[in-house]
C-alpha cells in the first residue's frame, strides 16, 4: 500500500515538474492578451489576474489604447510630374488583439506603415489638377484604403485628416542630371 501511496506521489510530483512553475499574470484595464500553450493560443484573456504554467505557457500581451500617427512635411511625386508636400494625422485602436500580435513583431508600429503607404500610394496616382480640384475626395480615398488594410490587421481607424497638402514642382539644381 506505501509503494502505491509512493508511486502515485512520484508521479504527481514529475508531472507537476513537467509543467514548471505556476506563475501570476496582472494585465491592466488598458491591455489584453493571448494566451499561448507549448505554441498554439488557447484563449484571449483581458485585463486582472492571470494564472500561468512557466515554461509551458505564454501569455503575450499590448496595449490597446488609442495610437496616434502625424507626419508632417512629407514629399511625393504626384502623376503628372509634379510633387506635393503633405502631412496626415490619424488615430487608430487595437479592435483584436490576436490579428495586432500576428501583424508585426511590433504591431504599435503597423498603423504608421499602413496609413505612410496609403497617403503615398492615392497621391502618387493623383495629379496636380485633380487635388487642386478637390481635397477631399483624395482624403477619403486614403481613409478607406488605410481602414481596409488597418481592419485586415485588427485595428480601427478612429481619425483621419489632411491638413497639409500643397502642390508645387520639383527643383533641381541646374548641375545635377536627371537619373536614369
Amino acid at each position: 500500500m506505501l509503494l502505491v501511496l509512493f508511486a502515485l506521489f512520484s508521479f504527481g510530483v514529475s508531472r507537476l515538474a513537467r509543467l514548471g512553475t505556476l506563475t501570476t499574470v496582472a494585465l491592466l484595464p488598458h491591455q489584453r492578451g493571448v494566451l499561448f500553450r507549448q505554441g498554439k493560443p488557447i484563449r484571449d484573456v483581458g485585463p486582472g489576474k492571470h494564472r500561468v504554467w512557466a515554461g509551458r505557457e505564454l501569455l503575450v500581451h499590448g496595449d490597446v489604447r488609442p495610437i496616434s500617427v502625424n507626419y508632417e512635411n512629407q514629399v511625393v511625386a504626384l502623376a503628372d510630374g509634379t510633387a506635393a508636400l503633405y502631412g496626415f494625422s490619424a488615430s487608430v485602436q487595437v479592435r483584436d488583439i490576436r490579428k495586432a500580435i500576428y501583424s508585426a513583431r511590433d504591431y504599435t508600429q503597423v498603423p504608421a506603415a499602413v496609413l505612410l503607404r496609403s497617403a503615398r500610394r492615392q497621391l502618387h496616382l493623383s495629379s496636380s489638377s485633380a487635388l487642386k480640384i478637390d481635397k477631399e475626395a483624395i482624403a477619403n480615398r486614403i481613409s478607406q484604403q488605410a481602414k481596409a488594410k488597418l481592419d485586415a490587421a485588427g485595428f480601427d481607424l478612429l481619425s483621419f485628416r489632411l491638413p497639409q497638402l500643397t502642390v508645387g514642382t520639383i527643383q533641381r539644381p541646374a548641375d545635377q542630371p536627371l537619373r536614369s
